[in-house]
């Protein structure tokens, strides 16, 4: 339960739309919410619609126990001008239940954007929920009844918005990480590639070595070669000077 200390009307309207059902507003006399004794009801039965508890400390009254719940019931009781059917009605109305041809009251018409601009003006303070009834033509149980479901729908939608978001992101997760597999494998394929053009490179580059040696031993044989031949002549010149030179 979270107490929620209010000192004015301005500051209980702000308050108000964001009680949720178990919190408890305190105030220091009943003046702090209500001009009047009406006001004072419609206060009461608008914390009571919420599910919410009231803490007078001038007056001495905390709707937790039970004197307090009386308070809450009697507000209610004032409250509730819509609320008693007549006997007759009453028994018609569990026949037709019976019989499976009661279809419940015709929900009341009500413009959404003139509900939305005076629920607006009652939550911010510039108007009692008395003049926001009277400028909506709904009775007090309608009226917060309403609102209640308002309240009810946003956060229902608020969950469907957060679950979608949710699936989004995890949809986005298991999206990056196929992304990842994929660029996974595009890397792993190009390293293995990138390899091969390597060892193809190394291998022909050994190739080239290879050749290179090979020109350099024959030049190197042919110039061996020339210089035997050379002295094989340069011998044979000087065995035939000789024989020249002995005949």
């Amino acid at each position: 339960m979270t107490i929620h200390t209010v000192a004015d009307r301005q500051e209980y309207r702000k308050l108000l739309p964001t009680l949720r059902e178990g919190d408890c507003v305190q105030i220091g006399s009943f003046s702090a919410i209500a001009a009047d004794a009406a006001e004072l009801f419609e206060a009461a039965a608008e914390l009571n619609a919420r599910g919410a508890e009231l803490i007078s400390l001038g007056e001495g009254l905390d709707t937790r126990s039970e004197g307090g719940r009386l308070f809450f019931a009697l507000c209610r009781s004032l409250h509730a001008l819509d609320g008693s059917k007549p006997p007759r009605r009453r028994e018609g109305v569990e026949r037709a239940k019976e019989e499976g041809r009661y279809r419940g009251r015709k929900p009341i018409a009500v413009d959404e954007g003139l509900f939305d601009s005076v629920v607006a003006l009652w939550q911010s303070g510039q108007i009692t929920a008395r003049d926001a009834m009277a400028r909506l033509d709904l009775k007090p149980n309608t009226f917060y009844r309403r609102i209640k479901e308002r309240e009810e729908q946003k956060m229902k939608d608020y969950k469907k918005v957060e679950h979608e978001i949710r699936d989004e992101i995890k949809e986005a997760a298991r999206q990056s990480r196929r992304d990842l597999d994929a660029l996974k494998k595009q890397v792993r394929a190009e390293a293995k590639e990138v390899k091969k053009a390597a060892d193809e490179k190394l291998e022909l580059h050994d190739v080239e070595r290879e050749m290179r040696h090979d020109r350099i031993r024959a030049e190197v044989e042919h110039h061996d070669a020339v210089r035997q031949m050379k002295k094989d002549v340069e011998a044979e010149a000087k065995e035939l000077k000789k024989l020249m030179e002995e005949g």
